[in-house]
């Protein structure tokens, strides 16, 4: 290689081998996160009972506030070198460590609630579509789901991720 040729980002950075990149680590988590099973299954009840009127003023108003935080963090990603950790990163070393630290622990809280939210629905909407039987429960099916999602924790976000494009697919 002569003193003139340019070296490639995973030449310089070695560890980018290993990065998900904008697509696969970004966007299809977060879509998957917004078109969840909670919307779906819980959408019926919630037009039941505040009406169709106030069921699309709440989606407008928690669509008004993803914007307004994806923004937000849109513009503290532009000031600083984004690093592993995501979400909890920036707002720790925008904010500093204590706050950073109680925000992480709300994060971690949030997401271990919603996985079992998600496996809860899966589990209820499993259950509609298989025919009836007496020692399978969607509580059974959720506990599957979750031990099922651990391995794949277990395994790496690599795995994960191409895991979500099979079951996209």
């Amino acid at each position: 290689m002569n003193k003139f040729s340019v070296k490639t980002e995973k030449e310089n950075n070695p560890s980018s081998a290993y990065k998900l990149g904008m697509f696969p680590g970004v966007f299809t988590p977060s879509i998957l996160t917004i078109l969840g099973i909670i919307l779906f299954l819980r959408m019926g009840y919630t037009v039941g009972h505040a009406g169709l009127g106030k069921a699309l003023i709440l989606i407008t108003f928690a669509n008004l506030v993803s914007i307004l935080t994806t923004a937000s963090l849109s513009a503290i990603a532009t000031n600083i070198h984004v690093k592993g950790g995501g979400a909890y990163y920036l707002i720790s070393r925008t904010l500093g460590v204590q706050f950073g630290g109680a925000i992480g622990l709300v994060l971690f809280l949030a997401q271990s609630v919603s996985i079992a939210f998600y496996c809860m629905g899966f589990g209820e909407a499993l259950m509609s579509l298989l025919p009836s039987v007496s020692y399978l429960s969607s509580q059974t099916i959720a506990i599957i789901a979750v031990l099922f999602l651990f391995f794949f924790a277990w395994l790496g976000a690599d795995w994960a991720t191409k895991f979500q494009y099979l079951v996209r697919s």
